[in-house]
């Protein structure tokens, strides 16, 4: 089976598990290794790295994948194969990765097409998506607690790209727990930051954009 060297640049909740993406260290783009089940969500063993930690944002990962598995909302996932992944470098964000990232950041503000929160599932059966993950670079980002339409305790990202503001749903467990103790309505803001931009799997005939990672950049 194939194997590949990835940024890892998400590990964020999903379901029961985690959804990993990374962009390639060779230049290939985008991967996002998945699970065997149906969603493909990925649990605690296949995100355990050789020496027992777990994948990072920004880990340099050398990863088994078997297989191309693309759905129509989701054109960059890969299949896991059974090698446990390996880490070849931990490290904060640094010159070197701005320079392999930066041509991948999106400036364009219609995420994926449009300017919502979310796309119809129809319209990929119709065409499937070019791309569901994405880097986004934006003056600011205010993480937000707030709450779901269940009532659900939430944090939502709201930033601008150009002229279109969003606020989307933050899936990234590290700022999660980062801002554990703040209560409902209340916010940090970051200002220089890179995010990472994933589509999710349907829901109730959608799939949402969210934020897959933040991650701070030096100043």
């Amino acid at each position: 089976m194939p194997l590949f060297e990835i940024v890892c640049l998400a590990n964020s909740r999903k379901l029961s598990g985690r959804c990993v993406a990374g962009l390639r260290s060779d230049g290939g783009g985008w991967i996002r290794p998945v699970g065997h089940n149906e969603d493909g969500t990925l649990f605690r063993n296949d995100y355990t790295l050789t020496d027992g930690s777990e994948a990072q944002v920004l880990d340099l990962l050398r990863i088994e994948l078997s297989k191309h598995s693309p759905k129509p909302h989701q054109p960059e996932n890969w299949l896991v194969g059974s090698r446990r992944w390996e880490l070849v470098h931990r490290a904060e964000f640094s010159a070197c990765y701005a320079d392999m990232l930066e041509p991948h950041i999106v400036s364009d503000p219609y995420l994926f097409g449009n300017a919502s929160d979310r796309i119809e599932c129809a319209r990929f059966e119709e065409s499937p998506a070019e791309s569901s993950l994405a880097l986004v670079t934006p003056k600011s980002v205010r993480l937000e607690i707030t709450t779901s339409y269940s009532g659900k305790r939430q944090v939502r990202a709201l930033f601008s790209l150009g002229i279109t503001h969003y606020g989307l749903v933050v899936t990234d467990p590290k700022w999660k727990r980062r801002l554990a103790g703040l209560p409902i309505g209340a916010s940090q803001t970051i200002h220089n930051a890179m995010i990472t931009i994933s589509l999710g799997e349907p829901f109730h005939g959608f799939c949402y954009k969210l934020v897959a990672a933040v991650i701070p950049l030096q100043q």
